[in-house]
């Protein structure tokens, strides 16, 4: 049995989130989030390695709250998984791992998921 590897804890997060690439830009949706990444569903698919930037909103009631700064950072594409062409429902997935996230940046994401875990 292999041992978890993950460095930090998941927590069920749905985000608004815009992803760029070098060739597009688009929306996506966070599945879950930790310190040190996201999974995401979106429409189009990321190569894996792909160095992207992602922007987290948080959404009330599905519009983005204005008290709360979205996180933007770069991030790599570790992980992909194709959506399913005969499921018209089914959408892409890929994980991210946050780069280049600045000490404030950090501080606001941990403080983020400590209040969310909290009010679970």
């Amino acid at each position: 049995m292999s041992a978890n590897r993950r460095e930090h804890a998941r927590y069920q997060i749905a985000l608004s989130t815009e992803v760029k690439t070098e060739r597009r830009s688009f929306d996506a949706q966070t599945k879950n989030l930790s310190e040190g990444g996201c999974c995401i569903e979106a429409a189009y698919p990321l190569d894996e390695g792909a160095d992207v930037r992602v922007s987290l909103f948080l959404t009330v009631d599905g519009i983005e709250d204005e008290s709360m700064p979205p996180l933007v950072c770069g991030a790599k594409v570790q992980w992909t998984v194709e959506a399913d062409a005969d499921d018209p429902q089914s959408r892409h997935m890929a994980g991210l791992k946050f780069e280049g996230a600045s000490n404030e940046q950090k501080a606001w994401l941990k403080s983020f998921l400590q209040r969310t875990s909290a009010e679970d």
